[in-house]
């Protein structure tokens, strides 16, 4: 692809709306989605402030994201010859088994980044942690950074290729700071994102970025581009961050529903190609960024056991899409699936087609 690294007068830094679902193509300006899931599933899979819910309708919440896991669990487990068998049943298994005693409301978690469960907490726990940041950041902008499209064999290595171009950037820049020529060093936090296009059957690595000002966020991109001349200017993008574009960061990092003649699937096989790709490497990290390790909690799993009147087990029931104490078969939260997501769940995760599925265990 022909170099293009001049940047076009009438380029702006429009606010990100942060509405927008991710890009299906090669070179379009890529932004983080609303929610990381199709339309038909959208209202069970948004992540809301604590404090406009019950203790339990905001578990319910967490009931909803393990209803559609445990689905997709089973089918990535059944790709044929994936390396992460073992670890996609450790996910079907996550949370399974809720246990109140006392104050506290526990349980095994697999933590795997494709978890929508353990991606929930995560969330929570980062934007905690790293808000008092962004708040002191009045000029905050959004960075996409991005490559050409590659296929699946070449995902592993594009990323690490991605990786080191921004390293050699990061390098740089503390160099010059060491040697007076810069004011700072690159500050930032990073997130690497990975989406497929169905209809080319290719990956689209990508890095979103949060960065304190315009000025810095202008000087990445022309370096990235110095890095990766193959890349087109247009694809890669440059907004001011307003909060929601902010939280949008810590969230899920790749889109797990596709679309393919106005219908909407999860696709097993592509994802476990970005799950295999990424495996072992950090999706998010910070830059010269101060932060105080604090505890980190499950807030949403203090709150309801605060609300839990007596010590029980629960254990999870798919076809009940809740916790179940065993005992006295109460549910735990109440949650009950919308018939489409329902029907979503149980009809529109296939392998790679709607024709062709795993097979069950």
């Amino acid at each position: 692809m022909p170099k293009s690294t001049q940047k076009p007068t009438n380029r702006l830094s429009p606010t990100c709306k942060g509405t927008g679902p991710l890009d299906k193509l090669a070179h379009q300006v890529t932004r983080p989605s609303q929610t990381g899931a199709a339309a038909v599933v959208d209202d069970d899979l948004k992540l809301t402030k604590n404090a406009q819910f019950s203790a339990k309708e905001n578990f319910g919440k967490r009931a909803r994201v393990k209803f559609l896991t445990e689905a997709m669990a089973v089918g990535l487990a059944n790709v044929p010859d994936s390396k992460l068998t073992k670890s996609y049943w450790n996910t079907f298994y996550c949370s399974t088994i809720l246990q109140k005693k006392g104050e506290a409301l526990t349980g095994k978690y697999c933590k795997n980044r494709w978890c929508l469960v353990c991606c929930r907490i995560r969330s929570a726990q980062l934007i905690k942690q790293y808000a008092p940041v962004l708040q002191s950041w009045p000029e905050k902008h959004l960075v996409t950074l991005t490559v050409p499209n590659c296929s699946g064999d070449a995902l592993a290595v594009t990323i690490k290729q991605m990786k080191g171009g921004f390293d050699t950037i990061r390098r740089s820049w503390a160099m010059q700071h060491r040697r007076k020529q810069r004011a700072s060093q690159l500050v930032a936090l990073r997130k690497l994102e990975v989406t497929h296009n169905p209809y080319r059957d290719d990956y689209h690595p990508h890095f979103h970025l949060l960065v304190p000002d315009l000025a810095t966020a202008n000087e990445l991109r022309a370096a990235w581009l110095i890095q990766f001349p193959s890349a087109k200017w247009d694809g890669q993008d440059v907004c001011a961050a307003n909060a929601g574009a902010a939280h949008e960061l810590f969230k899920y990092f790749t889109k797990l529903v596709t679309t393919q003649s106005k219908e909407r699937f999860i696709r097993l096989a592509p994802l476990n190609v970005i799950f295999e790709a990424i495996s072992g490497q950090c999706t998010f990290q910070k830059f010269n960024i101060p932060t105080t390790k604090e505890e980190t909690s499950d807030e949403e799993a203090d709150a309801l056991a605060a609300e839990l009147n007596i010590d029980a087990v629960f254990e999870w029931v798919q076809a009940q899409a809740d916790w179940i104490d065993k005992e006295s078969g109460e549910v735990l939260t109440n949650y009950k699936p919308s018939p489409q997501f329902r029907q979503f769940v149980e009809s529109k995760i296939v392998y790679n087609s709607p024709q062709k599925r795993p097979s069950k265990p």
